[in-house]
């Protein structure tokens, strides 16, 4: 019995002295949450060149603010990224890069904790020089930046592959990497190419003005026995028909692979045209998804150069925001305008075994 007692005495004292020295030693702390925090601005400011980290790859080299709009409760929010070229801000939808940076930086998970002193800022590369990102709950068009919710990011800790060293508020602590490589890419990286992205539900409306076009559809879609949207166009312009599938579809695939080429700051575009503010659209295409988000894309006249065709183009999601002017291939426009057409001069489908009335 003493024995046992013995062995339970020695037990209690082993996880002590374990707990104890762990307590001491901050870099073997299990994983934890630095913060959370639900943040509406991120601002990212490149290392300065007397950063004494590892600057390849290279970083990206301008400074940029990406926001995250709230639509309402339980909708997907809206992302842009700014920064300002030769005096003049230009602001694009953001991608799936600075969606997941929010994700990230909201919950901040960290293995290291401890206060910063001179001796660990100098060895890990840590200070004014690093490279850096600013939180804010702000979205607006002026955003206060907090200082002590800055972090600077530094050299790798350890042996661990998979961490940085990071100063914020006089503490030093060990997030993921991929919280700033990502950022070693130019800024074109940080913008949505697609014209139209499409997480969950359905396309609910489509509707073309102009090339002496007007045409609408709308679709009914439901879900099948596995789940998956089915759709169900019809024209609603003129006399309202049921589309036959493929016709509706068809509409539907273009809109969703619409692609921009250029936009007018990135490095081996052609030396596009200003185009005046005041300039009025050929064509305009209005997409409602299922779950509210509004796109309304306006192509301009036809420019032409010894690289191709092209199309300007201005994208909105609405109400929220506009984008500077970006730049469309002449034949992706063409297929757009060639499947409105197929939708325009359709006749009414019948269903198998079942009369349309």
């Amino acid at each position: 019995m003493k024995q046992k007692i013995s062995l339970v005495i020695i037990a209690f004292v082993g996880l002590f002295l374990l707990f104890y020295w762990m307590e001491d030693h901050p870099e073997n702390i299990s994983e934890t949450n630095f913060w959370k925090e639900d943040w509406k601005s991120i601002r990212y400011a490149p290392p300065k060149e007397d950063w004494c980290g590892v600057t390849e790859p290279k970083f990206a080299e301008e400074s940029m603010v990406f926001r995250k709009i709230p639509r309402g409760w339980n909708v997907t929010p809206l992302y842009t990224v700014s920064l300002t070229k030769d005096g003049k801000e230009v602001s694009y939808e953001a991608n799936y890069n600075v969606k997941n940076s929010f994700s990230e930086l909201s919950v901040l998970k960290t293995k290291l904790i401890e206060k910063a002193t001179p001796e660990i800022q100098k060895s890990y590369c840590l200070g004014m020089s690093s490279p850096s990102l600013s939180l804010s709950e702000e979205s607006g068009t002026d955003i206060e930046f907090s200082k002590d919710k800055q972090l600077f990011f530094g050299k790798k800790i350890g042996a661990d592959e998979g961490r940085v060293s990071v100063l914020v508020n006089d503490e030093v602590i060990a997030p993921y990497n991929y919280l700033i490589e990502k950022f070693r890419a130019p800024s074109i990286s940080f913008r949505e190419k697609m014209y139209v992205t499409f997480n969950e539900g359905y396309l609910r409306e489509l509707s073309f003005s102009g090339q002496v076009v007007n045409v609408k559809a709308e679709n009914r879609a439901k879900k099948n026995q596995y789940n998956v949207y089915v759709n169900d166009w019809s024209r609603t312009t003129g006399e309202r028909i049921v589309l036959p599938p493929d016709v509706g579809n068809q509409w539907e695939s273009v809109v969703k692979g619409l692609k921009l080429e250029f936009y007018r700051d990135e490095a081996g575009a052609p030396q596009f045209p200003e185009l005046a503010t005041t300039q009025v659209a050929e064509a305009v295409l209005d997409v409602t998804q299922s779950e509210g988000i509004k796109y309304r894309l306006s192509f301009f006249p036809l420019w032409e150069s010894e690289s191709g065709k092209w199309r300007p183009v201005r994208r909105e999601l609405l109400p929220y925001f506009s984008e500077s002017i970006t730049w469309m291939k002449e034949e992706s426009f063409q297929n757009l305008v060639n499947a409105v057409m197929k939708v325009k001069s359709a006749s009414r489908y019948e269903r198998p075994n079942q009369k349309i009335q």
